[in-house]
């Protein structure tokens, strides 16, 4: 039987926007019915982040009319998306014995991409374990940028919700929004010991533009956070954030996709070399990143390159004559990296990465009068699981990786890299999300040139009822400092419950208890955190 899939949740069954064409006769080729034979030449044809008809029958197109040709009792290669490739076998005839091995196929055509198995044999390793999902609407087309602090894909999955938003149309962009009103309370605010409680309001705003375009990608992203402390005034949160994404489709094959980011935020308080008294720190961030994709059959090749400017505000109110500039902790830093992948199915591919980076300061460090100027090097070996499984999606990786100092007084920060973020969907109703990240942070801490911050999570997410979603989260992180007897680790645990009134209102509330563990006289801490809420999103 043609293999189908169940309509997406969240749309209503007559939920059909017109404009393309869903003729599989038509649609394999890329050319809309009626329209010239080299209509696919004049319009590449990449399948759009929104489609225009119902997105568990979209196929995914290919670019050019490039699609090989398979002799007569061979089929092209299933690929994650389309739902029409396996056709239902027809009946046996009567006295009719077939033999023989299947043809080879012809000269020019990419025997990686003809699939010359027996029909029930395909079948059967298509649907065995991990079947690729329909088409999703909101399946983001400019990820490969940075794996490692780009990728959504296993969240998207993660997401188990009644509704999906469906956004506004403009020209030939869609426009999601989304507010969202909360109040938090906390048990301890300033994140030390003895605790301070308060409470506060928060207005958060989201808004994302992504065009509909058959080739090429174009993605805006703006945030906002305001939040107001009833009695501790430090703690308000005045953060916000843009950014801009692009892809340029060069070749069936190759892709530049790019990113543009300017990010603003208040450090937290328990992060390295934070203000512990006083106002908390602005963070100021300014991000460009670029990589180059090419596709060689299974082979896949990425560069990628990246520039971080991170500026720190003055921490002010620090009961001091004068404020602390931190003009030694402002950063340049740039990387370069190189990923290689080798596909052995679409949901299953393993890749090795280099990774270097340059670490630079103006200013010494005021506690030790030496620079933090460094040379990092990342090694990385893993498996990466694609972006449409329906059961599993995301990379594991495991490696070596190092930061050099420049000054010949501090000491070389190494360790090994686990790094993963894997979605797996157990069942209809029940969604595992698995995170791990090994991190080098740059200190000022006299004689330490860095810190090896390693984390890894579980969290769940369960539908109890259509509208009814709860989730649970567990997270480690562990702090180690280098050369100084400082180590530091804190465990989170969270539950959250949504109710999804309709498609556009969801209530929340969310709890969260932190407990903070240092080697440091008067470093433990513990909170507990409730946060109750409205959001709308279209």
């Amino acid at each position: 039987m043609a293999q189908t899939l169940p309509q997406r949740q969240g749309l209503p069954e007559d939920f059909v926007l017109p404009g393309r064409a869903t003729d599989p006769a038509r649609a394999s080729t890329g050319i809309s019915p009626g329209a010239p034979a080299d209509e696919a030449l004049e319009v590449p044809d990449l399948r759009p982040a929104i489609p225009d008809d119902d997105p568990s029958a979209d196929p995914i197109d290919p670019i050019f009319d490039e699609t090989p040709r398979p002799r007569a009792g061979q089929r092209a290669v299933v690929v994650d998306g389309q739902i029409d490739q396996i056709e239902e076998q027809g009946l046996a005839r009567d006295g009719v014995i077939e033999v023989g091995e299947p043809l080879p196929p012809e000269d020019g055509v990419d025997p990686l991409l003809i699939d010359t198995r027996p029909l029930e044999e395909a079948q059967l390793f298509q649907n065995a374990e991990n079947p690729p999902a329909g088409f999703d609407p909101l399946l983001f087309q400019i990820e490969d940028i940075d794996p490692l602090r780009t990728d959504r894909r296993t969240r998207r999955l993660f997401q188990i919700e009644p509704y999906d938003p469906i956004g506004v149309r403009i020209g030939s962009f869609v426009y999601f929004p989304e507010l969202e009103v909360s109040g938090f309370a906390t048990s301890n605010v300033l994140r030390q010991s003895p605790s301070n409680s308060d409470a506060a309001a928060a207005l958060q705003s989201r808004a994302r533009l992504v065009s509909n375009w058959s080739a090429h990608a174009l993605e805006f992203n703006a945030t906002g956070l305001t939040s107001f402390y009833n009695e501790f005034a430090s703690e308000n949160d005045a953060a916000w954030n843009v950014e801009g994404r692009g892809r340029l489709d060069m070749t069936r094959r190759t892709n530049i996709q790019a990113r543009l980011a300017h990010d603003v935020r208040q450090e937290g308080r328990f992060a390295v070399d934070a203000n512990q008294i006083g106002d908390r720190t602005t963070l100021t961030t300014e991000t460009a990143e670029a990589t180059l994709n090419h596709q060689f059959n299974r082979l896949s090749v990425q560069l990628r390159g990246s520039f971080d400017d991170i500026d720190f505000g003055p921490a002010t109110g620090t009961n001091v004559d004068e404020a602390n500039t931190n003009d030694d902790r402002d950063t340049r830093v740039t990387e370069e990296a190189v990923r290689v992948t080798w596909e052995f199915k679409p949901t299953f591919s393993v890749f090795g990465e280099v990774e270097t980076n340059q670490r630079r300061y103006d200013t010494p460090a005021q506690s030790d009068g030496l620079p933090r100027s460094s040379n990092g090097e990342r090694y990385r070996v893993g498996v990466d699981f694609g972006e449409t499984g329906q059961i599993l999606r995301g990379e594991v990786s495991i490696g070596y990786g190092e930061q050099d100092p420049t000054s010949a007084g501090l000491s070389t920060v190494e360790g090994i890299l686990v790094d993963a973020s894997v979605a797996w969907r157990a069942s209809d109703l029940t969604t595992l999300l698995f995170n791990a990240r090994t991190d080098f942070f740059d200190t000022n801490t006299t004689g330490s040139a860095g810190v090896i911050a390693r984390t890894v999570g579980v969290e769940a997410r369960h539908a109890f009822r259509r509208h009814i979603v709860a989730t649970a989260g567990l997270t480690y992180l562990d702090q180690n400092y280098d050369n100084v007897d400082i180590e530091e680790s804190q465990l989170t645990a969270a539950l959250g419950l949504e109710y999804f009134v309709n498609r556009e209102w969801i209530l929340f509330g969310r709890y969260e208890y932190f407990d903070f563990r240092s080697n440091q006289t008067g470093g433990d801490w513990t909170a507990n955190d409730v946060r109750l809420g409205l959001r709308w999103r279209q």
